[in-house]
């Protein structure tokens, strides 16, 4: 069999780790994973959602826990339960509400920045051998 055009491997960003400050300045707790993150708010995956109307002091992590580091208050609007796996994931949408403008500035550069990327090019070939050799 001859060899096929290269595949380009994709890489997507790493999720967004989101904490929840704990009061009295006792550091912050794992709250889930962020995803469809805009200037507004934020939807939070995770399978244990606060009830619509819960106001939360949040911690966003954007490019891991080495990058950029977002607080701001926030309110659960709504929720959504776990339905299977085939169906979307459960969690909270939250609303940003004391969200400073530097920190905004950097929430749009996150969201503008293209959410997978290309990167080093894979020989078919070498899959096909690996799959095969696998079997």
């Amino acid at each position: 069999m001859a060899p096929s055009a290269p595949a380009k491997r994709k890489l997507l960003k790493p999720p967004m780790r989101i904490e929840c400050a704990r009061e009295g300045n006792q550091g912050t707790h794992f709250l889930g994973y962020g995803a469809n993150v805009s200037e507004t708010g934020v939807f939070v995956q995770s399978l244990a959602p606060r009830p619509p109307g819960t106001r939360l002091k949040l911690v966003l992590y954007l490019g891991g826990e080495t990058g950029t580091r977002i607080c701001s208050e926030a309110e659960v609007r709504w929720t959504r339960g776990y339905g299977g796996k085939k169906a979307p994931s459960a969690g909270m949408g939250l609303r940003f509400t004391n969200l400073r403008a530097a920190d905004r500035s950097a929430l749009l550069a996150t969201c503008n920045t293209p959410a997978i990327v290309e990167s080093a090019t894979i020989a078919m070939r070498a899959r096909v051998e690996r799959r095969n050799n696998e079997g």
